[in-house]
């Protein structure tokens, strides 16, 4: 039976990095995806997440959660295994993994510490992905904390990986499929 892996965690915890290195592990044959091909692919009227995230931005992120399974479903359906990366959070992860049938679910759930999500994002280069969260003259870690609220309300299951002082390949050898069980 097919293996269907999600990837979720913060923003900067390296779920995309680890993804491909689970697959390439996995299979053969498996197939891997990052969310974000979704979020990247509303070129006109897109609506990001904010803390108070309108109609149309909750709209978009849950075709983004069901077009993600339904690949998920379509390569498990041609016998690949199949991982997906992406911040899925709280009660989505339930409805994410519901949409699948015959195969088997897993979670593996990234979480380093603030300050390294921090070093990271930082490190990026690019623009801050929390600044929609960070209060007026508050930081980034401070940011990183209030959206950690929903990666809490995630069920305790699937395999929980503090990612902190681990290179990615590190954290692809030490996900177990095994304690991934969803």
């Amino acid at each position: 039976m097919p293996k269907v892996v999600l990837v979720t965690g913060m923003q900067a915890a390296g779920k995309s990095t680890i993804a491909p290195l689970l697959a390439a592990r996995m299979g053969p044959p498996a197939a891997t995806l990052d969310g974000d091909v979704f979020y990247r692919g509303v070129v006109a009227g897109a609506e990001v997440m904010t803390p108070e995230p309108s109609a149309e931005a909750l709209r978009q992120l849950e075709l983004r959660y069901e077009a993600s399974a339904l690949v998920a479903q379509h390569y498990a359906d041609a016998g690949f295994d199949f991982v997906c990366s992406d911040i899925i959070l709280a009660a989505d992860v339930e409805r994410w993994f519901a949409r699948l049938r015959g195969v088997e679910t897993y979670l593996v759930v990234l979480v380093p510490s603030v300050e390294s999500i921090v070093a990271r994002e930082l490190g990026r280069g690019g623009g801050n992905s929390y600044r929609d969260w960070q209060e007026p003259g508050g930081s980034l870690a401070d940011a990183v904390r209030a959206l950690q609220v929903d990666l809490d309300k995630i069920p305790r299951r699937g395999l929980w990986i503090d990612t902190t002082d681990q290179t990615p390949a590190e954290t692809a050898a030490a996900i177990d499929l095994e304690k991934a069980r969803w």
